[in-house]
């Protein structure tokens, strides 16, 4: 995925997210597969939410 298209992609996104970062913590190697899943969602989720609720 290389972005969020919709609504139903955004909420996935946005419970992966709430999944991983208990697993991820400051000690967490950067090429830890949660870590780098977590960073990518993130910064997908943070595009999204900009986009599509942002207060002006």
């Amino acid at each position: 995925m290389t972005k969020i298209e919709n609504e139903s992609q955004y909420e996935w996104a946005v419970a992966r997210v709430e999944k991983l970062l208990p697993l991820v913590n400051d000690n967490t190697p950067e090429d830890n597969p949660n870590y780098i899943e977590l960073v990518l969602l993130s910064n997908l989720v943070a595009d999204y939410s900009e986009e599509h609720y942002s207060i002006n």
